[in-house]
């Protein structure tokens, strides 16, 4: 009975390392990629032409556990400094190097960004929030449209 427990106990632990693996390897050939934030935080975001429009200052992660806006510091002028720019996260693409280093691309004109809402509202406001994702152009996913599955 004991051995029967143990191969039993052996197979449901080899099982278990082919559904994880098999998870893995479906998640790799999907084209999955995770980034932690702490190595976003501080990255240059160029616009499609390969201009750099700032640095990522910090990231906004609403209640529900989406990663909602990037707040860009512009580059300033001499002694002044940039102004910060609330983006959409889903506005970004985030991509790997050849060179191993991450890229981030905002998907838009870079005069939207230009002349995009600055950081120094409430984005706990959904009425805030939503006019942002509006201004460029993204369905909030908390609206009808928008519902995510989440």
């Amino acid at each position: 009975m004991k051995r029967i427990l143990s191969i039993i106990a052996v197979l449901s632990i080899l099982s278990l390392g082919l559904a994880v693996g098999s998870r893995a390897n479906s998640m790799v050939q999907s084209g999955f990629t995770s980034y932690r934030t702490t190595k976003l935080v501080g990255l240059m975001v160029k616009a499609r032409d390969g201009v750099q429009l700032g640095q990522i200052l910090d990231l906004v992660v609403d209640s529900h556990g989406h990663l909602d806006f990037a707040i860009i510091n512009q580059p300033g002028f001499g002694q002044f400094s940039g102004a910060l720019v609330v983006v959409p996260f889903g506005a970004l693409t985030i991509s790997k190097a050849k060179s191993g280093n991450i890229l981030l691309v905002f998907n838009e004109d870079k005069e939207k960004f230009y002349e995009g809402p600055e950081w120094y509202k409430n984005l706990a406001d959904m009425k805030q929030a939503t006019s942002v994702d509006k201004y460029y152009g993204i369905q909030p996913y908390w609206t009808e449209s928008g519902k995510s599955s989440k």
